[in-house]
């Protein structure tokens, strides 16, 4: 009898039999082993309840690494906006403090898991707005350096705001090259401020008016 039932149970239609195990064993294996398809985005790091009278000098890393996985059909369609990441600056104070970003940080959609976040801390600087009284010091575009003069700077001060550690020893601030196609006597150009040495700073003035005055004999030239 047991000759009989081992026959009917595994001799019979063994091929079949088999086969149908090396499917289950390959369903095990694509379930448990691989998992759901993942996919990889890199997100910009925002923050949140930063003090107003707190400003981010440096933010290192200013993007995270987010792996998410589910459906084939849901991550063929999330787009990097989709997902976001945010760190919260509550009591923030002057100087650098190292945060740690974790799943709790990011926000994806519905139906989308979260499989890791990397890397796991960030560093911020942030330090103390302050407002300060700068000299304007206009330029001159090299163009027209010694065939022009400048009479005049309006507004002669500016009122500036930003991080302490820059504005402190900051006394005076540049405007952008004056520049333009100049053929009179007197020519007055409105132009920018140059910031480059003083990041993260803000202009309270958008611009300054130049008067120039072309030096006496001295022909205008222009291609």
């Amino acid at each position: 009898m047991m000759k009989t039932l081992f026959e009917r149970y595994v001799i019979k239609d063994w091929k079949l039999k088999l086969l149908s195990l090396g499917l289950a064993v390959m369903l095990w294996y694509t379930v448990f082993q691989i998992g759901e398809p993942k996919k990889d985005i890199t997100v910009p790091l925002s923050v949140s309840h930063l003090p107003r009278s707190m400003v981010i000098t440096k933010m290192d890393p200013e993007r995270v690494f987010v792996t998410v996985s589910g459906r084939v059909s849901m991550l063929k369609d999330i787009k990097d906006r989709d997902v976001t990441a945010v760190i919260s600056l509550n009591g923030s104070k002057e100087g650098e403090t190292v945060f740690e970003i974790s799943k709790s940080n990011v926000s994806v959609p519905k139906g989308i898991d979260i499989v890791d976040v990397k890397p796991g801390t960030v560093r911020v600087v942030v330090d103390r707005i302050i407002e300060k009284k700068l000299k304007v010091v206009p330029v001159l575009d090299k163009k027209w350096t010694g065939r022009y003069d400048v009479i005049l700077a309006s507004p002669q001060h500016v009122f500036a705001e930003g991080p302490r550690k820059v504005l402190e020893g900051a006394t005076t601030v540049e405007t952008l090259p004056a520049n333009g196609d100049f053929r009179h006597v007197d020519e007055t150009v409105n132009v920018g401020f140059n910031t480059e040495d003083l990041p993260h700073v803000k202009i309270r003035s958008d611009s300054a008016r130049i008067v120039l005055r072309r030096h006496a004999g001295k022909e205008t030239h222009w291609d």
